[in-house]
């Protein structure tokens, strides 16, 4: 089991960059311990830039995904945030989150 989970700063704030590898067996042990979602705090989150649909308006951010998404997906997932308290903290919670759920699988 890997979580890596950092930050960079970037021109549209700080980026928070999320990623799990599981190996085979730990996969199949979380599902069938039962797949756990992972809260996603919205506290100060950016506007992504080019992140406006045809009808002008931004996608709704996730609140929420499943460990299994997460660590199902090769390049994990990022989230860019206004500045670095809330970044932190992000950061924070989804860490503590995911080594929990892990712990119990």
């Amino acid at each position: 089991m890997e979580i890596d989970i950092g930050s960079e700063q970037t021109s549209a704030g700080i980026v928070v960059h999320v990623l799990i590898r599981l190996s085979s067996r730990e996969l199949n042990r979380l599902f069938l311990s039962g797949d756990t979602l992972i809260q996603l705090p919205l506290e100060g989150i950016a506007d992504e830039p080019g992140g406006a649909d045809r009808s002008g308006s931004a996608p709704i951010p996730r609140m929420s995904m499943f460990l299994s998404e997460i660590a199902g997906s090769p390049a994990g997932f990022s989230r860019t945030f206004a500045d670095t308290t809330h970044a932190d903290s992000f950061a924070r919670a989804v860490r503590e989150q995911i080594s929990t759920a892990l712990e119990a699988s």
